[in-house]
């Protein structure tokens, strides 16, 4: 009678895909079998930003929650890299797992089987999401030295559930007032095809930015294809010890298109081979504050040629680059080697070659132990022009003490010969040095080395914030800047400081709000003994 009677119940109870000969499984992993399974049935469980049965909400969170439009499941079966009717493929659910964990809409989304029918050799497939808050207003404000600078704007990162992003801004400072209204829409009906519409109606002029991409949008897609136009205007700034010496605007133009082909694919790696063109212009104009001229306008027009070996070997992982989020950390190799020909039937100035290779690879050195690394070398050599080039190595060590708190060091080298003048390096404040101004230092090398204590609380800020603490000393120096009008310090920097760290966990934009104090260890004319920082970063 106990089985009858647990029959009856699982009939009443179960969804209406589960029939009696299937089961559930745990763990998501379907029982050991020489036949192939299909696909019988995706069942999507989705769900709002807050999580009303937990202790601690109150008004706010079902008013969000209220407000809120839920990803729609036609939204997130889009995104899906597999079918009803489909033979499993466990590496295929994995893939779209992270795929679906990338869209910033969702903090947290499951792929997984998650019932079995073994006399029909089918499963049941369980897309479990969770949603950020996507509507965000934007606030800022600043004033100092008798001019005030303030935004205003809103911005809805899942449009009606539909995971498209709309954003309205209005900026005001001393120099423009203007207003952007941007568009983006992730995957266009299905199609894996992205858009990004963006335009600003500036006092001073009009910008504007169109692109329409497929990208190889997972490890074995054919091809790809992409076109972007871009026109804008930006007012750059120079500094000299941390203080401001010197202003100008920049204008650009940029076309690319390009058309990518898969290779060679494996079960974990792929080979693609991506041909595109390129038109870049950029001008330089002086502006009432400007004081030591502008840098020579370019044009950098050309054809290029472009081959990536990307291996696949993902891991779940927490408290790496944030904390309290999922994080897929790939640990095989990535290469990508470009070669451009600069061509002056395509406007460029001169005629000539560039040559960029970039390098990405991870290790897990031990239980609680990684290694992160990145490095990238450019090689550019014009006919009539002196020639350029950049070498950077950027490592990153991670080992958790506990589940509450890790030692992070950090180590990174940036060699430069011949920069242009307005993306030489800058060291200081939120470029690395936090017991410095912002761009403290600046030239054409640079190297900065900094560990850190992470402390990870179990505190939340009105279920909005998560709570985390950072120690940190750093040591670094930038030096040969060609451009410099005065003597610069080119001395060893040293700080020491500490913080908090407030993660928007529910938010789509994912940001993290650091509040820093530091001071230098190495004290300079005209340097304050203390550095207060707040900043608003994607990582830790």
């Amino acid at each position: 009678m106990r089985w009858l009677t647990g029959l009856l119940v699982f009939s009443c109870c179960a969804p209406w895909w589960v029939t009696a000969e299937c089961i559930a499984i745990e763990e998501g992993a379907p029982p050991e079998t020489n036949q192939a399974l299909t696909i019988r049935h995706i069942h999507f469980e989705t769900n709002n930003v807050f999580d009303l049965s937990e202790p601690g909400t109150f008004w706010l969170h079902r008013f969000a929650n209220a407000t809120h439009s839920i990803t729609r499941e036609s939204t997130l079966s889009q995104d899906l890299l597999f079918s009803e009717g489909s033979l499993l493929n466990e590496a295929e659910l994995a893939e779209t797992g992270r795929l679906l964990r990338s869209r910033g809409y969702l903090r947290e989304a499951d792929v997984y089987v998650s019932h079995y029918c073994a006399n029909s050799q089918q499963v049941d497939v369980t897309v479990r999401s969770f949603d950020n808050w996507s509507l965000l207003p934007k606030i800022d404000f600043k004033h100092e030295g008798g001019s005030t600078e303030y935004s205003l704007g809103i911005a809805e990162d899942n449009l009606l559930g539909s995971g498209n992003q709309i954003q309205l801004d209005y900026t005001k400072d001393s120099e423009r007032t203007g207003y952007l209204f941007s568009f983006a829409s992730p995957n266009m009906f299905g199609s894996y095809w992205s858009s990004r519409l963006q335009y600003a109606d500036n006092s001073d002029g009009e910008s504007y930015t169109i692109a329409l991409d497929r990208p190889f949008y997972r490890l074995n897609s054919p091809w790809a294809m992409g076109l972007e136009l871009n026109k804008g205007k930006d007012e750059l700034r120079e500094y000299q010890s941390g203080e401001e010496s010197n202003r100008y605007d920049r204008r650009q133009q940029w076309l690319q298109n390009y058309i990518g082909f898969n290779l060679k694919t494996t079960e974990f790696s792929a080979q693609r081979l991506i041909a595109g063109f390129r038109l870049s212009e950029v001008k330089f104009e002086s502006n009432d504050a400007t004081l030591t001229g502008v840098p020579e306008d370019r044009d950098l027009s050309a054809l290029w040629l472009e081959y990536q070996w990307i291996q696949s070997d993902f891991q779940k992982l927490y408290q790496i680059n944030q904390f309290n989020r999922t994080e897929d950390i790939n640990f095989g190799w990535q290469l990508v080697l470009q070669v451009e020909r600069f061509s002056d039937w395509l406007g460029a100035d001169e005629n000539g070659w560039q040559f960029r290779a970039e390098l990405l690879k991870n290790w897990t050195l031990w239980d609680g132990g990684w290694l992160l690394s990145e490095h990238s070398l450019q090689q550019q050599q014009l006919s009539n022009q002196t020639n350029r080039s950049q070498f950077s190595t950027h490592w990153l060590l991670i080992h958790h003490l506990t589940p509450q708190s890790s030692l992070v060091g950090r180590l990174q080298l940036d060699i430069g010969r011949n920069l242009y003048r307005d993306e030489l390096l800058q060291l200081g404040g939120d470029n690395g040095m936090r017991a410095y101004p912002l761009y403290y230092q600046r030239g054409e090398k640079q190297w900065l080395a900094s560990a850190e204590y992470r402390h990870y609380t179990p505190w939340s800020i009105l279920r909005l914030f998560d709570v985390a603490f950072a120690s940190f000393v750093d040591v670094g120096r930038a030096w040969n800047d060609p451009w410099t009008t005065e003597q610069a310090s080119e001395t060893t920097l040293f700080g020491v400081g500490g913080g908090v760290r407030l993660l928007s966990k529910y938010s789509s934009r994912g940001t993290m709000v650091h509040l820093d104090i530091a001071t230098p260890l190495r004290r300079e004319d005209g340097l304050d003994s203390w550095q207060f920082r707040a900043t608003a970063k994607r990582r830790f």
